[in-house]
């Protein structure tokens, strides 16, 4: 792989507004539509307005699986909205997280990799005197810079990094708005968020100095 892309969306699900999503299946009814929309989001700074062919898109086996509608809507969904997006599949593909069984497992692991790092880094770490919070340490501290980079430049068009518009965060929504409100939407996604893991630290070096 000669480019890894990445784009990390957090929701804040207490500011979001119940009456919009199935009450009888919240967590899947905000789950479906914001994985479509973080698609099509991360396709479109990635490639901007080129044509863009999707093969195959892959998700770890779960309850998504045997819902309805998530195999096949968001990309019904997609390929009806977007013109220059071309799909060469109808349905999201399964897999397990054993690359023993098939190989492809290994993007699921890269991803939960990253990502547990990402979570960590803002929540900080639980027990961070247990022996499994120091043998996070090291690739924390490695990931780290990259992560402070993504949260406070990631749209710097003077920005000499290279993973610009490659490797993003977000966060939505900041606020609580009413469903009717005009401010819905605008400029409720941010980047910017405290990372507790480095807090913390810094807490540690002055506690020890």
């Amino acid at each position: 792989m000669p480019k890894f892309y990445c784009y990390i969306l957090g929701l804040n699900e207490s500011y979001l507004s119940d009456d919009e999503f199935d009450a009888k299946n919240k967590f899947n009814s905000i789950y479906n539509r914001f994985f479509r929309s973080a698609i099509e989001y991360s396709l479109k700074c990635f490639w901007g307005n080129n044509e863009i062919v999707i093969k195959n898109i892959y998700h770890e086996q779960g309850q998504q699986q045997d819902h309805t509608y998530f195999p096949w809507h968001p990309i019904d969904k997609l390929q009806n909205k977007e013109n220059n997006f071309k799909f060469e599949t109808n349905e999201i593909q399964f897999l397990g997280k054993d690359h023993k069984i098939d190989g492809k497992a290994n993007i699921l692991q890269l991803c939960d990799c990253f990502l547990g790092a990402i979570v960590n880094l803002i929540h900080g770490l639980e027990n961070p005197e247990s022996k499994k919070s120091q043998n996070k340490n090291e690739l924390l501290k490695l990931i780290l810079p990259l992560c402070e980079r993504m949260m406070n430049n990631p749209e710097n068009p003077k920005s000499s990094y290279q993973h610009k518009n490659r490797i993003m965060i977000r966060f939505f929504p900041k606020k609580k708005c009413d469903k009717n409100s005009i401010q819905r939407y605008t400029n409720q996604f941010y980047t910017k968020r405290k990372l507790k893991y480095k807090e913390d630290k810094d807490t540690q070096l002055r506690i020890d100095f």
